[in-house]
């Protein structure tokens, strides 16, 4: 049986939310910032509140969070200190048992929307957005699974791998945004940047 909330998440034949899950990635150090990002205060929110409401706008209603913060479900980080991709891997190990399909979004984005990710959402593959790896859509297929293993045992030896170079060699499909959504895809990393958000 189709519920009304997974009526509202169907973009195609076959395809309900059911099988997609978000995790908002706040497991970072935020060492740019100076202080934790998920708990900067937004528009009467914490951060990631906010992330979280575009989230459930775009008719997701299983959300997590990689890393640990107060009301929502967490995956802590099994590799600590190994940035994005270290959260990616960890929640999918923990994931992909449940679901076909995860979006992963970082935490930094308060221009971030429902429309933005719709466009992930209504792809039937891996994908992103042009020049921005993040947020992305994966598969927890067997390939997928496969690379996510291969990259966590990069990162387990302390070497470097980006989220970027990750989706490449997973061929990831390149999203070119509107021209409209381009602020959506804002990421605040310094107090600078913070300051240009809410000013």
């Amino acid at each position: 049986m189709v519920t009304a909330s997974g009526l509202r998440g169907i973009r195609s034949v076959g395809i309900i939310m059911d099988d997609l899950a978000a995790v908002i990635l706040v497991g970072g150090k935020s060492s740019r910032m100076g202080q934790d990002k998920a708990s900067l205060p937004y528009k009467g929110k914490r951060l990631v509140d906010v992330v979280a409401d575009a989230v459930r706008e775009a008719g997701i209603e299983n959300i997590y969070v990689s890393g640990e913060i107060d009301g929502y479900t967490s995956l802590p980080d099994l590799l600590l200190d190994r940035g994005p991709m270290g959260g990616i891997c960890s929640s999918a190990v923990r994931l992909h048992k449940q679901y076909e399909r995860v979006l992963f979004i970082p935490v930094d984005m308060p221009h971030i929307n429902a429309e933005l990710l719709n466009l992930l959402i209504a792809e039937s593959t891996a994908c992103h957005f042009k020049n921005h790896p993040l947020p992305c859509q994966l598969l927890l297929e067997r390939k997928t699974m496969r690379q996510l293993d291969a990259a966590a045992q990069t990162l387990a030896r302390k070497q470097k791998l980006s989220v970027k170079s990750f989706l490449v060699d997973l061929g990831s499909a390149a999203i070119t945004p509107p021209e409209h959504l381009q602020k959506a895809l804002t990421n605040t990393n310094t107090p600078e940047e913070w300051q240009e958000v809410i000013s």
